[in-house]
């Protein structure tokens, strides 16, 4: 695994305008109560997943990969709702993030990324290019919680023979240890 590395201008100017006027209004967006934070994927936003197979050539040369491709992306809003500030706990991804771009979006005050134990602060239209399911990762206590909000999107990538791409974004739940192998193959086997 190579370090993480901070990517510049991530996105060309026109882009970036696009992904700023769609994400204009991210309180519409579903709320998360643990992280405080508004998401939203590229399954409900067309626009995210095109802009993660525009990285594409980004992705494979920052993670030194000739084959990876997109699994999915999301976008996040983080922000104080309450009592409630913005948090992420040390962890590392279980879905399809063999490959992580987190780009920053818009920020008042920068929020640092850890991984395995460096932080790493990240300005409008940079990347943090990190492994997601191997490396540890998360932030620490969020900066003047009353006036700050930081939006990421998260662009995950993964090998062609991956288990997104093989058996499927379903297979999460064989993965997380919600479901055997077993009754994984038996409901998806009914349904061919």
């Amino acid at each position: 695994m190579n370090d993480p590395l901070i990517l510049n201008d991530v996105l060309d100017e026109e882009d970036y305008s696009q992904l700023l006027l769609t994400l204009a209004n991210p309180k519409q967006f579903e709320y998360q109560e643990w992280a405080s934070r508004y998401i939203i994927g590229d399954n409900n936003v067309k626009f995210l997943g095109e802009l993660a197979w525009k990285l594409i050539p980004k992705a494979r040369e920052a993670f030194n990969s000739d084959n990876l491709l997109p699994t999915y992306t999301m976008f996040a809003h983080y922000e104080k709702l309450g009592d409630v500030a913005p948090s992420l706990y040390k962890h590392k991804d279980d879905n399809a993030c063999t490959y992580t771009l987190d780009m920053c979006i818009y920020q008042v005050e920068p929020w640092d990324l850890w991984v395995e134990d460096k932080n790493y602060t990240l300005y409008p239209n940079q990347a943090l290019a990190y492994y997601g399911n191997d490396q540890l990762h998360w932030r620490e206590e969020f900066p003047n919680p009353d006036s700050n909000h930081v939006a990421m999107i998260f662009f995950h990538y993964a090998e062609p023979d991956h288990w997104w791409f093989v058996k499927g974004p379903q297979y999460l739940e064989v993965i997380r240890g919600n479901m055997t192998e077993e009754e994984f193959d038996q409901i998806h086997s009914t349904r061919s």
